[in-house]
């Protein structure tokens, strides 16, 4: 299994997205993205969303991406511009 990360900005652009959001379901207290295409991705369920974030990518399938913390000094992520 090859697995990538991708910035907000990047995985938004790969899934033609606008925008994303950090959805919580009260019925079973479970985190999601949710796409404004109203698509579901996974999202790591103790995110810091202060913390930096990106899109785990598991063998280049985005219908499997996660939102997942990473931290600052083992992130693949070379951090360009805060947009």
């Amino acid at each position: 299994m090859t697995v990538n990360f991708l910035s907000v900005a990047a995985f938004k652009k790969a899934i033609g997205a606008a925008k994303l959001t950090v959805v919580l379901n009260s019925k079973t207290s479970k985190l999601s993205v949710l796409s404004d295409e109203d698509v579901f991705y996974r999202c790591q369920q103790s995110i810091n969303l202060k913390g930096r974030v990106a899109f785990l990518v598991p063998d280049g399938d985005l219908d499997n991406a996660c939102l997942v913390n990473v931290k600052e000094g083992n992130s693949p992520l070379q951090m360009k511009a805060e947009l």
